[in-house]
This record gives C-alpha cells, sequence and structure tokens, in this order.
C-alpha cells in the first residue's frame, strides 16, 4: 500500500501486513480521522461543506464508508452528529445485534481516534485527496479493460468520457482545497 493507503499494491510487494486492513490503526487512517473529527467539530459552516462535498464513495473502507454516510446524513439535516448521535441512528436502524458489531466497533475506534475537530477539514482533504488517487488507478483499468474489450469505434469516446470524469474529479479536489463548497 502506498503512504497515503490511496492504492494497494498487489501482497507480494507489500510487506506491512494486510492491504484492506485500514482499521487496524484508526489513529493514523485519514479515514477514520476525518470522522472523529467531524463528529467533535462545532464548526457549523465547514461541517455543511464538507459533507456537501465529500461522500461515503470517497472512502476507501467500508465501514467508514458506512458510519461516514451517518455522520454526513446527521451534518446536512442539522442533527446532532456526535458520537451518541451516531450510535442513536445505528440502534434505531437495528444494528444492535450480532451482524452489526463491526459497525459499533468502528465507531468506538473512530470515536477514540484522537482526531480534533478544527482538523476536519485537514483530515476530509486528506480523504478525498486518496479517493482522487484511486479514480486514477481505477481509470486505469477502465482503459486496459476497454483496450481489450471494446468496439474499436467505441474506444476514443470512451477514452473522452473517462478524461471527463477525471477533470470533474480534478475541480471537485481544487474546489474543496480552495475552501468552496461543491
Amino acid at each position: 500500500m502506498t503512504a497515503l493507503r490511496a492504492v494497494a499494491l498487489e501482497p507480494d510487494k507489500d510487506e506491512s501486513g494486510p492491504i484492506d486492513d485500514l482499521t487496524a490503526h484508526p489513529e493514523t487512517a485519514p479515514e477514520a480521522l476525518a470522522i472523529c473529527a467531524l463528529m467533535w467539530s462545532r464548526d457549523v459552516s465547514e461541517n455543511h461543506r464538507i459533507a456537501s462535498t465529500l461522500t461515503p464513495n470517497d472512502f476507501h473502507e467500508p465501514l467508514y464508508r458506512a458510519l461516514y454516510a451517518i455522520v454526513q446524513d446527521l451534518i446536512l439535516t442539522d442533527a446532532p452528529h456526535d458520537p451518541a448521535g451516531v450510535l442513536d441512528v445505528l440502534v434505531r436502524s437495528g444494528a444492535d445485534g450480532h451482524k452489526d458489531a463491526l459497525l459499533r466497533r468502528a465507531l468506538t475506534d473512530v470515536t477514540t481516534a484522537n482526531a480534533c475537530g478544527a482538523s476536519a477539514s485537514d483530515y476530509a482533504g486528506m480523504v478525498l485527496s486518496e479517493s482522487y488517487r484511486r479514480s486514477f488507478y481505477d481509470a486505469g483499468v477502465a482503459i486496459m479493460q476497454a483496450a481489450e474489450e471494446a468496439p474499436e469505434d467505441l474506444l476514443f469516446d470512451q477514452l473522452l468520457d473517462i478524461g471527463r470524469a477525471q477533470r470533474t474529479a480534478t475541480n471537485r479536489l481544487n474546489q474543496f482545497r480552495r475552501g468552496a463548497a461543491q
């Protein structure tokens, strides 16, 4: 895995352990830190800016993706988005049983990741940057797949579509870094 954990390397090229175990160290995982900071942040306008820009799909780790979706919804509906508010949503949705024990554990880990609410924008920017880098990896895979499988008369149009999507992703990242909302 890269230093930013954006794109997993092949297992034989990574000596640091399991490549998809991002929840092993939530205190250093930008996704966990972003959620933690948002749960503790009281900057209403900045929280709304982050929640309107960052999407659950920007999170690579499925447990963090699910938690962020809850935090995002709470922020956008002006509901309490602290750990108790998130836990309340989980319990009311039936996540109090055994099947969602990992999700509740992830909430505990994220809650105690020790991120400062004032740093929510920084952590959100890191998550967005990692998502952006993964999108280039995915674009490369899509180009390779098109080269192998698509009819020749569609190849260039597919390449243009991929390029436009990457331009949109670039603009989204730059807009966030400038402090603008989506």
